[in-house]
């Protein structure tokens, strides 16, 4: 009898376990960024040190407009684009999600180079379905490399997988013309944009970031 009992609790354990990991409502991605800055695609004022700083970001609402092009950069995207410093970023993302307006805070590693790739997990469910991440390319006056509203909720399901380039964006924030201008604050501040001009706009892709559901 206790032998029986025994085995009826396994088979709960392990229906429940299994319901909990296919829960329709909810994912877990590993997020793989693959970053190619190099001399060779990007040869215009190429700098000796290029870098990344610490990657940050969260999962949101689909209809989040927080990094959208367009808008004023906050506090946190400023210093973040400008210095690599997340810190303001940080509370501020901390602050949406305990508004109710984002589920999962994450701060990846940073590259001490140009080339390299950068990984890491981040949870998702059906409130808040899409990822915007960035990472400032430095040296540089207020650029920084970012994916922004990647909606992982598609015909009622999560996706498998999925491969977008990143793009590099300019925060408005400083008025810089290359990768070791002085700074130089813009005044007034302008709407964040896409850089299509030289050293980087004219140039391959240098980012494609990857969503895996495990």
């Amino acid at each position: 009898m206790k032998n029986h009992q025994l085995l009826c609790l396994i088979i709960i354990a392990i229906i429940f376990v299994r319901c909990a990991k296919d829960d329709p409502s909810k994912a877990t991605y590993k997020v793989t960024f693959c970053l190619n800055w190099d001399n060779n695609d990007f040869p215009t004022d190429y700098p000796s040190n290029a870098h990344f700083s610490k990657l940050i970001g969260w999962s949101h609402q689909s209809e989040n407009d927080f990094f959208a092009l367009g808008t004023m950069a906050s506090d946190g995207i400023k210093n973040m684009a400008e210095l690599g410093n997340n810190s303001a970023l940080n509370n501020e993302l901390n602050n949406k999600i305990n508004g109710g307006k984002g589920l999962d805070l994450v701060i990846g590693e940073n590259l001490n180079k140009g080339v390299g790739t950068i990984s890491f997990k981040i949870d998702v469910n059906k409130e808040n379905p899409s990822v915007t991440l960035a990472t400032m390319l430095a040296p540089s006056p207020d650029w920084y490399v970012a994916v922004v509203d990647v909606n992982l909720f598609e015909n009622e399901s999560f996706v498998k997988e999925k491969t977008i380039n990143g793009l590099v964006y300019d925060s408005g924030t400083d008025s810089g013309k290359t990768f070791k201008s002085n700074n130089k604050e813009t005044t007034p501040k302008q709407p964040i944009s896409l850089i299509t001009s030289s050293p980087l706009g004219t140039n391959p892709t240098l980012c494609t970031v990857t969503f895996t559901k495990k």
